[in-house]
């Protein structure tokens, strides 16, 4: 006959089974699914980050040209049109027209040109000298207009400063040919300031993109104005971005085409060669990015990830690593827990076996805390402290679990968290508006709503210091923006929501106490700059401060939107100040 020590040794093993079992699994599950959560994540917002940088960038070149642009139109006299004989002229191509006019009227109105061009030169070549990568600029004239003044052309191809090259003879090739006058052709079919995607320009022999604007005077098609930036300026950038072991970032066209990639060839088509799905085609000729992560074979067989973004010129920042680099942490993780769980298993089965006297409630216990960590609650404690085998055991499950609350908590964190200033990022604010709605919901049956408020700011001059000393300088001046935003709200939570704007929450104490918060926080601001010795260490923060009122706000969203109407507001001001100041 089986004694009573037999059958509970018996049934304490299958607990103590059950339960390792269940908690490696639901551990592993939980562990793999954010894992590939996070990383997902991770290379989106890589992705998301470096588009809007790529797209900085090119929005300086926009500015650059609509600047040029705006003083073009400026400095050309509709009445010297008109005196020249050439208003209404839409550049059609038929350029012997301008032959119809008098010696006299083109005379007089190519040396009106010569002087028009200096004037507009001058700014040009300023300008592009400020503008990083430009490789050429230029202003066209409408063949129509003048045969012998038609503009001016520099470039620095293979020099260190720019030089004046000869103007392209337009009546030379046809309107389509791309690679000879698409720089000419292509604004004017549009009727607007554009970006040509990729070509390789056969006159200057450079692959290259071009931001050309069209010019309009007095119903009349002046010419273009035009900068050139070489693609190896912007393979410069991308060469910059990698994540894991092996990934790294390249960019297609918005057709699926490869503009540079380190291992393809310029023009590859990823949608009609690459291992795409049908769906993720598609996706890839979108104007958005992808929220699920993409998958693509390699030419070294592996099998890539990827993720991308759309930037402003229609092109496509992609990032890619290979999906075993990306699955290799949550992986070894796993691996650890199941070492940890047969290695728990065996000391357990041991000491089952070798003792079972008073571990009938500590092991209920055990198996009830299994059964809570199994449903994905990690926050338990076991509170029995023997210094027996079932103190033992107990001190070795907790030991496991604390361990699996540190990992998924460090996962977690990782995914909430600005990799530049360390504060939480915008998905972290995400959830602590979902939680201040849920409580608003609430209230309207309670009666007890929330009390909070919001103060948003926005660091000025970024742009300026990254323009002028280099995105280090600027990155060092959103981390001292950040210090000081903590500093003088220690007990607030602090959200990076955007490049340079940050959101303070207010709650309990820092709520009550906001305007003496607000007031010392502007006394730490001028205190901050009478010391520091750079001017990119002063540190300039427009802010709007926002109360929910529940009587008007319907959500926290409500209460964020008046927080940033009046920190920009406030920006107009100081920026206001700034310029009375200056006169």
């Amino acid at each position: 006959m089986q004694t009573i020590r037999f059958k509970i040794t018996i049934l304490t093993m299958m607990a103590i089974i059950v339960c390792v079992l269940g908690v490696g699994g639901s551990s592993a599950v939980s562990v793999r699914r954010e894992g590939e959560r996070s990383s997902a994540e991770m290379m989106r917002l890589l992705c998301d980050n470096s588009a809007m940088t790529i797209d900085s960038y090119l929005n300086s070149v926009e500015q650059s040209v609509d600047m040029v642009t705006r003083f073009a139109l400026d400095e050309i006299s509709a009445v010297e049109l008109v005196k020249g004989g050439v208003v209404g002229l839409q550049g059609t191509g038929e350029y012997p027209a301008g032959r119809s006019r008098s010696e006299t009227q083109q005379t007089g109105l190519d040396a009106y040109l010569s002087g028009y061009f200096d004037r507009v030169e001058t700014l040009f070549r300023s300008v592009a000298n400020r503008t990083n990568g430009v490789v050429s600029f230029y202003l066209r004239i409408n063949p129509e207009i003048s045969e012998e003044s038609s503009g001016f052309l520099y470039s620095n191809i293979g020099r260190s400063t720019f030089r004046k090259l000869i103007v392209s003879d337009l009546t030379a090739y046809r309107t389509d040919d791309v690679e000879h006058v698409g720089w000419y052709y292509i604004p004017l079919e549009r009727g607007a300031a554009t970006w040509i995607e990729p070509y390789y320009n056969r006159n200057l022999n450079m692959r290259m993109i071009s931001y050309v604007a069209p010019l309009y005077k007095a119903g009349t098609f002046i010419g273009v104005v035009g900068m050139d930036i070489g693609c190896d300026t912007l393979a410069g950038q991308i060469d910059g971005i990698s994540l894991y072991d092996t990934g790294f970032a390249f960019l297609i066209d918005e057709d699926g085409r490869v503009v540079f990639h380190p291992e393809l060839p310029a023009g590859f088509d990823l949608v009609k060669e690459g291992s795409l799905t049908a769906n993720e085609a598609l996706m890839l000729r979108s104007d958005s990015g992808n929220a699920a992560p993409m998958h693509l074979t390699a030419t070294d067989g592996q099998e890539q990830q990827l993720f991308f973004s759309t930037l402003s010129n229609g092109m496509k920042l992609v990032v890619t690593a290979p999906v075993n680099e990306i699955n290799a942490p949550w992986r070894a993780m796993m691996a650890r827990i199941s070492v940890a769980s047969v290695f728990s298993l065996a000391v357990f089965t041991v000491i089952a076996i070798l003792t079972v006297r008073h571990m009938t409630e500590p092991l209920k216990k055990l198996a009830e805390a299994s059964e809570s960590i199994a449903q994905g609650n990690y926050n338990v404690r076991l509170e029995y402290n023997g210094r027996d085998e079932v103190g033992r055991l107990t001190a070795a499950f907790q030991h496991l679990v604390d361990h699996l609350n540190v990992y998924i908590s460090d996962l977690n964190s990782r995914a909430y968290q600005d990799a530049l200033t360390s504060v939480r990022n915008r998905s972290a604010f995400a959830i602590s508006q979902r939680k201040l709605d849920d409580s608003i919901r609430a209230a309207k049956t309670t009666g007890e709503y929330p009390r909070f408020g919001i103060v948003m700011l926005d660091c000025n001059n970024l742009k300026k210091i990254n323009d002028t000393f280099g995105h280090e300088k600027g990155d060092a001046y959103l981390r001292a923006s950040c210090t000081l935003v903590c500093k003088m709200f220690p007990h607030s939570p602090v959200f990076r929501l955007g490049g340079d704007e940050f959101a303070v929450l207010l709650l309990d104490s820092s709520y009550d106490n906001r305007d003496a918060l607000l007031a010392n926080f502007d006394y730490a601001v001028q205190e901050h700059n009478r010391v520091v010795q750079q001017s990119w260490e002063s540190v300039s923060l427009a802010k709007g401060t926002a109360i929910f009122d529940p009587k008007s706000d319907a959500n926290a969203d409500s209460v964020l939107s008046r927080a940033d109407e009046l920190m920009y507001a406030d920006k107009k001001r100081m920026k206001s100040e700034n310029r009375d100041g200056a006169r």
